[in-house]
């Protein structure tokens, strides 16, 4: 991260030392930086449109299935319509379904929208706390590194969403830093970090951000003074987290605070999986992201390559040194946390470990985790950047904008496959997504409304496009991994008289420690192979064959 030093860069502005002195007039908004910032907006939308028709995640899916028969009033919601999420990201799927559509095309747009507004917040904290030009970097780099198709940035998921409320959050509360500690804009920003917590649970982590924030900024401030800029914050969190609990009252209580709040802490979360399995998620979360890493790399030592330089060179000569060096930079660092000199750099680290966190806690490290990294990331990015151009000569200028620009393209490499049915087959590891809509296709065509299907292990999004209830509420492979009766569940479904008519195979092993051989020889009793799709066998109780 950056060092705690005065900005050296035109349109950098002194930090203000007392309340009183931060009135901060914003800076006039030139023709060129709206053209800037509309030019990110679309450039968003046109790194997704390739992606709008490749088929529906499971995240999405499961979000569409629980929201329909939610509001159409064919499910109850925790019950059988059971996704582990507060009611935001329902609310969210509710207003799409009602205004946009019911495709993925529809999904994925109003994830755009989304994004495109998060743009504005990324864009507005870096103007606010860097410069112009680094606002104008920050939101082309967030446009591109919001849409990475390796981080399903261009998916309807609900760190796609929750990022929006999370940003607005950080950027004003910069802002009431700066303006005077308003008592109702904190308030707001207990609402918006609120909302962020009821669209996904992770977004709570900005609570801590912005209290830490609150009392450590070195602005001379007593005590009591810091505890009345609290509480609003509080307050806001609170009102919206009482909304959600009251309607989980309503929705039955037992059922809404197993989804929401016990399943995770008991059954899936960073503190339940165990250290070999958040080593090698992160592992994985690391190479698939990888070009993201080396991007983050190149910036951080090309910003620092004097310190290194001369760290590596007190090293050579000094090999004894070198232990008590690093530990002189940890010690610098520790006390500018405590004493920063810089507000915004101070809350965008804080919301850059607060994103890291919230990206951890759910213990599976899935790649569009990242999405709600990657506000601040770019943040950071495009301030750093910002920096370090005036400081290279015009040939390594040349060779640091082509370096950045190739490590943010490469993961669009997929586009070259064309289709995107083509695209979805090099994306995905097995050919369930490729062929999902042709498998929905032959399960509407082939059963009725009333019968129930099994989609094992994972691929919610068929129980949403075949308009088909699944015979287990319990969509997801991590949640049957997660629950220790669910395999013998599953097992005792398929024996009763009320098996699903249909079972489809996503030719994944499971998640059950025999790799599900316990569950296939129970289907081979019960069901056979009766059409085989893009190499997804699709299964029918012999019972109802012919029938």
């Amino acid at each position: 991260m950056d060092e705690e030093a005065p900005d050296q860069y035109p349109g950098s502005q002194a930090q203000p030392s007392s309340d009183a002195a931060m009135l901060t007039r914003a800076r006039p908004i030139d023709p060129a930086s709206w053209l800037w910032l509309a030019a990110a907006v679309l450039l968003a939308l046109a790194l997704r449109i390739p992606f709008f028709r490749i088929p529906m995640l499971a995240d999405e899916g499961g979000y569409a299935w629980a929201t329909r028969g939610w509001i159409e009033g064919t499910g109850h919601l925790y019950g059988d319509l059971w996704i582990s999420r507060p009611q935001g990201i329902f609310i969210v799927y509710a207003g799409i379904l009602e205004a946009l559509g019911t495709n993925t095309i529809a999904m994925r747009f109003a994830a755009w929208i989304a994004i495109a507004a998060t743009i504005v917040a990324v864009w507005g904290f870096a103007r606010l706390c860097a410069s112009p030009f680094a606002a104008n970097l920050a939101a082309l780099i967030f446009a591109v590194t919001s849409s990475l198709p390796n981080l399903e940035g261009y998916s309807a998921n609900a760190e796609v969403f929750m990022g929006l409320p999370a940003a607005f959050a950080a950027l004003w509360l910069l802002r009431v830093r700066r303006t005077g500690w308003s008592f109702w804009q904190l308030f707001g920003v207990g609402v918006l970090i609120g909302v962020s917590t009821s669209l996904k649970p992770s977004g709570l982590v900005m609570l801590p951000v912005a209290l830490i924030f609150i009392w450590l900024i070195g602005d001379g401030a007593s005590h009591l003074v810091r505890w009345r800029r609290t509480w609003p914050i509080l307050a806001g969190v609170g009102f919206i987290g009482l909304a959600s609990l009251a309607h989980g009252w309503l929705l039955g209580w037992d059922d809404f605070y197993y989804a929401t709040i016990l399943y995770r802490l008991s059954a899936q979360s960073a503190a339940t999986v165990g250290l070999m399995h958040n080593l090698e998620s992160i592992w994985r979360l690391a190479v698939r992201a990888q070009t993201l890493v080396v991007l983050c790399g190149l910036v951080l030592v090309l910003h620092h390559r004097q310190t290194i330089v001369v760290t590596l060179k007190d090293s050579i000569h000094s090999p004894g040194r070198l232990p008590r060096v690093i530990g002189s930079r940890l010690t610098q660092s520790l006390r500018t946390m405590r004493k920063p000199r810089n507000d915004g750099r101070f809350l965008l680290r804080l919301w850059i470990l607060g994103a890291l966190l919230g990206a951890a806690i759910g213990g599976d490290w899935w790649a569009h985790y990242l999405i709600q990294v990657v506000a601040p990331m770019s943040i950071w990015l495009g301030w750093s950047i910002a920096l370090t151009l005036p400081s290279l000569r015009r040939r390594g200028r040349w060779f640091y904008g082509i370096s950045i620009t190739v490590l943010l393209v490469v993961p669009f490499w997929v586009l070259i496959h064309g289709s995107p049915t083509d695209m979805a087959r090099a994306m995905f590891s097995h050919p369930g997504y490729a062929a999902q809509d042709k498998v929905a296709a032959y399960l509407r065509d082939h059963s009725e409304p009333s019968d129930t299907i099994y989609v094992a292990f994972d691929q919610a999004s068929i129980y949403y496009i075949a308009d088909r209830p699944p015979a287990y509420r319990h969509l997801y492979d991590q949640e049957l991994r997660g629950i220790p009766e669910s395999y013998a569940e599953i097992i005792s479904i398929i024996r009763g008289p009320d098996r699903p008519k249909f079972i489809v195979s996503t030719r994944q092993p499971g998640p059950f420690a025999d790799e599900s051989r316990a569950f296939w020889q129970e289907v081979g009793l019960y069901y056979e192979v009766v059409e085989i799709i893009d190499d997804v066998p699709i299964y029918q109780d012999k019972s109802t064959i012919g029938t």
